[in-house]
């Protein structure tokens, strides 16, 4: 699911980004957020959009969500996502208080100490067909939040 989520959204080369902000110009920001816990989790894939493009946004994140759905992913950009995730996470643990944190959060989510060399090793393990199953998967009943400006009011 994390590198779903980078594919999607994974920085200045995530399918929303390329797709909605730089081909099509319809938004101006466009990202993801996958925080892997024990349990149910979300998936969240964020559009920041004028107000006159919210429609096509909308519909344009739609035919994103079903082409990895529907598609194998290339693989040169599944090892980009792939790089790109775990590029992050060493830069994330670079200060002893986000080092701190994550052995933190290892231990409520009882992984061990080992968790960092063994998610490395299973986010480098896996392929198209993997991306493709989980979201198959898990991209269905999707829901849906948009969120406007107000309505201004007329000065008196």
């Amino acid at each position: 699911m994390k590198v779903l989520s980078t594919l999607l959204g994974g920085g200045m080369a995530g399918r929303l980004f390329v797709e909605l902000r730089d081909k099509r110009g319809l938004a101006y920001a466009a990202s993801s957020y996958y925080d892997p816990v024990k349990g149910p989790g979300a998936l969240v894939l964020y559009l920041g959009t004028a107000p006159d493009n919210v429609d096509q946004a909308e519909q344009g994140l739609a035919r994103e969500i079903e082409r990895i759905r529907s598609e194998p992913v290339a693989s040169a950009e599944l090892i980009r996502a792939k790089r790109y995730l775990l590029g992050r996470y060493e830069m994330d643990r670079r200060t002893n208080e986000r080092l701190a944190w994550y052995l933190g959060f290892y231990e409520l989510e009882d992984v061990g100490p080992d968790y960092p060399e063994r998610y490395r090793r299973e986010v480098e393990r896996v392929t198209a067909d993997d991306v493709l199953r989980v979201a198959r998967q898990y991209l269905t009943g999707l829901t849906t939040v948009v969120l406007r400006p107000p309505a201004s009011t007329p000065a008196r």
